[in-house]
């Protein structure tokens, strides 16, 4: 699962509690994802599978390079029908999320990060009716 963080960051304690930096959003993606960079392909989904080594190595990677350039900053989001997204970002970066149409699988969820907060949730390309409850 590709976890990303928007908006400005706070102090919260995990449940051992050790302090962390969170942002006020978060985005969980679990269905097909591509990042993008000037329209060449950076990492997708697949690059978060293999062996735990490699995975980590990798998104500490991504990480750091991310660190590197930031502030990297929403300029735009669109939807299309099927509950995929493109997500325009500051410095030619772009994050496509498309649907698995895998049933009943959920395929990404945004929320704010407070206890009790709806989520939004998208599960089989629809959205889940007790997003709204």
């Amino acid at each position: 699962m590709l976890t990303l963080g928007f908006g400005p960051k706070h102090e919260e304690r995990n449940f051992y509690g050790v302090p962390r930096q969170v942002s006020a959003w978060a985005l969980h993606i679990q269905c097909a994802w591509t990042l993008s960079k000037a329209g060449k392909s950076i990492p997708t989904e697949k690059s978060l599978v293999g062996f735990d080594e490699e995975v980590n190595a990798f998104v500490i990677s991504l990480r750091e390079a991310l660190a590197r350039l930031a502030p990297v900053i929403v300029e735009g989001i669109s939807a299309n029908s099927e509950c995929g997204l493109v997500i325009s970002l500051s410095q030619s970066f772009r994050l496509i999320v498309a649907m698995n149409g895998a049933g009943d699988d959920e395929d990404w969820r945004f929320f704010e990060k407070k206890r009790d907060a709806r989520h939004l949730v998208i599960e089989g390309g629809r959205i889940v009716p007790q997003s709204f409850d």
